[in-house]
């Protein structure tokens, strides 16, 4: 079994949720400054840390029934394993005991294949495995599930979330599929029945696409999208020295390799000399049965999603096939990682660019995303950087958040894009880098200034003021809330934060809006709390972009919104940029979006409300 390194002590879930929850300040800061103090690898700066929750996506994953105490594959219905895979999986005997075990299969020519071995009575909660045990006729089930990546099976084309976020065509996913199991271009390229020199200038156009520097990073990515939903950075250090007994320097430097680097980068940036590179990455590729970057690569990366299920206390499951999410990766000019967004489309339309708030994440309800486009917007979600799966930023936090967002729209050949903003930060930065880009803009219960904020009681108040006033706690607070939330507590926190609103909590009662209001905010930890810890300390020095003319921004507020008052806000923004518009909704709250998207449409069109939502206003 695999086991997480470095956690240090952590604290026991009943003190987590009794800090996260307290409504009063100083009860707040008490329990942060002990937790903080206690747990040691959350102490210090915000960390990619291994989660309560993780999300598979189940079809990702190929699943057979294997019994221990024959070593046969019992029920591999979906053909799962290669009768040269069956066979070497089923040389030695497993032991019948609760301990998951790692195979790789060396039976192939190309990269290794891993198993994961897993006893059926105390897996029959992964997603994967569950979905096999519903589908299964006999009774009672083998005494393990043999569960293999399908993007490893030289029988099918299974990079189908890579193919959709680094917009790859047909030929362009079967190379990367060929290449991930092959570990060579000329394997992929002989395994797909084309030429060599085809397969190489396919593989510069995708390499130069999706900002990848060489080709076992962009195997090692296309294998972890199409098989859990986190970022692309999974730790495989720790697991290597675990699973193949790597010392501490042999695994850093396999992981510098599968993230693309040469050999020159890796001696720099270890600081050491090339021959011992050299000598450390022959022991490498022996002890791991590799001959190539590219198959130690697609090692790392099995061996990184192991690692990142077995340490999940609580796994959930998305199917592929099922998911309407169109999300895109596109590589960053200004400096490394990459930018995540959703275009719902329609395609060929003005963008309307939507911007979350400091603890959710691109992902939105369909049925606003649906809403919206009834309106004829094309809807585009951007994860914000340290959020979701867009990489962090160096520098200025909201500088570089707006640069972003000019990537997107040069992505889109979009010349000009619209806006809804839950803020007037990102808001205020695009009107500093790009106000000629600008369309029509609509933002949401904008954000108070410590001075003038009078909304700091309840949970919200608590939470505010140590963001206002107490910096040091920030990024405790952020890893806290990123990496030791329950799925029970984070749901009493959002009940908890809405409660005292009528619309927000009826809202919050639809299935559909809850779950994705859920799925939200957990994808906004993925990063440890990089982008949640980033807001809250630039925060402190945001001031408002002066413009001439504010009249092509609208600014609704909900007045049942328990975070921030109108009257707290719009001065301020008035001043700034004169001429805009002011809307205020008595019946909506926080989720004011989904719960009035025609009014947040028509403060699109051309600045003023439709009549059903002018009278809505009004009461």
């Amino acid at each position: 079994m695999i086991v997480a390194e470095g956690q240090g002590h952590e604290a026991s879930r009943d003190e987590v949720a009794r800090v996260l929850l307290t409504e009063d300040f100083d009860e707040l800061t008490r329990g942060l400054t002990a937790l903080a103090a206690r747990d040691r690898a959350l102490a210090e700066a915000p960390v990619a840390f291994p989660g309560r929750h993780a999300t598979i996506f189940a079809d990702g994953w190929l699943v057979a029934g294997f019994e221990a105490d024959s070593a046969t594959l019992v029920e591999d219905w979906s053909q799962a394993f290669a009768p040269a895979e069956r066979a070497e999986l089923e040389s030695e005997r497993i032991a019948a005991d609760s301990a998951p075990l790692i195979r790789f299969l060396h039976g192939g020519a190309g990269s290794p294949v891993m198993v994961l071995v897993l006893p059926v009575a105390h897996f029959a909660h992964w997603p994967m495995v569950a979905r096999w045990l519903e589908g299964r006729k006999a009774s009672p089930p083998p005494s393990h599930a043999a569960i293999r990546l399908a993007a490893m099976d030289p029988r099918g084309d299974r990079f189908t979330r890579a193919r959709t976020m680094f917009s790859l065509t047909p030929a362009e996913e079967r190379l990367l599929c060929r290449l991930a199991q092959t570990g060579t271009l000329r394997g992929a390229a002989a395994l797909d029945g084309v030429k060599y020199e085809t397969a190489r200038t396919t593989l510069k156009g995708v390499l130069a696409r999706t900002g990848h520097p060489r080709q076992p990073a962009l195997i090692a990515a296309a294998l972890k999208l199409g098989a859990l939903d986190e970022p692309l950075d999974l730790d495989s250090e720790a697991p290597l020295r675990t699973v193949f007994g790597l010392s501490q320097r042999q695994s850093r430097i396999a992981a510098l390799f599968a993230l693309g680097r040469t050999r020159q980068e890796v001696a720099r940036q270890l600081g050491i000399n090339i021959e011992t590179v050299k000598a450390e990455l022959k022991a490498i590729y022996l002890a791991l049965g590799v001959g190539n970057a590219t198959a130690l690569a697609a090692t790392a990366a099995q061996i990184g999603l192991a690692a990142r299920m077995l340490a999940a206390e609580d796994l959930g499951g998305v199917d592929l096939a099922a998911s309407s999410e169109p999300v895109r990766l596109i590589p960053r000019t200004r400096q490394g990682g990459r930018i995540a967004f959703a275009d719902y489309g329609p395609p060929g339309r003005i963008p309307t660019f939507h911007f979350h708030t400091a603890t959710t994440s691109r992902y939105l309800p369909r049925s606003y995303v649906a809403a919206l486009q009834a309106h004829g917007l094309r809807l585009v979600a951007i994860d914000s950087p340290g959020f979701g799966l867009t990489g962090m930023v160096e520098g200025s936090y909201f500088d570089e958040s707006a640069f972003d967002v000019i990537a997107v729209a040069d992505a889109l050949g979009a010349a000009r894009f619209n806006v809804i903003s839950r803020g007037a930060r990102q808001v205020s930065y695009l009107l500093k880098h790009c106000p000629e880009r600008l369309g029509r803009v609509v933002i949401l219960n904008p954000e108070s200034e410590p001075g003038t904020d009078r909304s700091l009681g309840g949970i919200q108040g608590a939470y505010k003021r140590v963001f206002y006033y107490l910096p040091g706690l920030i990024v405790p607070l952020a890893n806290q809330l990123a990496n030791r939330l329950s799925d029970r507590t984070l749901e009493r926190m959002i009940d908890k934060f809405m409660g005292e609103s009528e619309a927000d909590r009826a809202v919050l009662a639809d299935p559909e809006v809850r779950r994705a209001h859920i799925h939200s905010n957990r994808l906004a930890a993925l990063q440890g709390g990089r982008g949640l810890a980033a807001v809250g300390l630039a925060g402190a020095g945001f001031t408002l972009h002066p413009i001439a003319d504010g009249s092509h921004i609208t600014v609704i507020c909900g007045l049942q919104d328990a975070m921030y008052r109108p009257e707290d806000t719009i001065p301020r923004l008035r001043a700034a940029w004169p001429g805009l518009h002011v809307r205020l909704v008595s019946e909506a709250g926080r989720l004011l979006h989904l719960q009035c998207p025609e009014i947040v449409a028509a403060g699109l069109s051309d600045g003023s409300l439709l009549p059903e939502a002018r009278r809505q206003s009004r009461r």
